[in-house]
């Protein structure tokens, strides 16, 4: 180190220090600066998610298959999600259906699927129910019949004194199973209490 040319100790610790990192970032892949802080508010879904994708028209062959959510793009308001078979798709977060693991609630007819959990594989929008895979068995529940878990973003549907929150996405942050509803933050100020049939995936 004695004989290092004149300057050659600042040239170097520029690179170990904020030169390299510059470098890091500027070789990033495009977007990924405005993904990651995205992920973390309530109106996105975070990465990692398995979700289905549902209601693709130019590329139906693509609906029904399972992926991760991948990235988010503020700007175009996309998903990236990764599908098992490999292929990458950008996609709207109305094409994606998370595939979370949701209890069973409130069943008169079949009391013995109460707490029991399953995943949800599909969403029936005629009909306004889910399918739920419980175990080797699928079955049919309305949004007031399933327990939406922490973390899940859903879309806020049916408010009357409220409307303003209508078609907008919130955080499940809990369930007050006394009251039969659920504390959703909506803003980072904003948080709605809203029962179950109020909340869509």
């Amino acid at each position: 180190m004695g004989g290092m040319p004149p300057g050659m100790g600042d040239l170097m610790a520029q690179m170990m220090g904020g030169g390299m990192g510059g470098m890091g970032g500027g070789m990033a892949p495009p977007g990924m600066g405005r993904q990651r802080p995205a992920a973390e508010q309530p109106d996105v879904i975070p990465n990692g998610v398995t979700a289905v994708v549902r209601g693709l028209t130019g590329a139906a062959q693509h609906n029904g298959k399972s992926g991760r959510v991948s990235g988010f793009d503020v700007g175009s308001r996309r998903y990236t999600v990764m599908l098992e078979d490999g292929e990458a798709l950008s996609i709207k977060g109305d094409n994606l259906l998370q595939a979370l693991s949701c209890e069973v609630t409130g069943m008169q007819s079949k009391p013995e699927l109460n707490r029991q959990r399953g995943v949800v594989r599909d969403f029936d929008a005629a009909k306004g129910r889910y399918v739920l895979a419980l175990g080797a068995q699928a079955v049919s529940l309305k949004p007031e019949n399933l327990i939406l878990p922490k973390g899940a973003r859903a879309k806020v549907v049916g408010l009357v004194s409220q409307p303003q929150w209508n078609g907008k996405v919130g955080k499940v942050l809990e369930f007050d199973r006394e009251k039969r509803r659920y504390v959703v933050q909506m803003t980072a100020d904003q948080q709605l209490s809203l029962k179950l049939e109020c909340l869509l995936l």
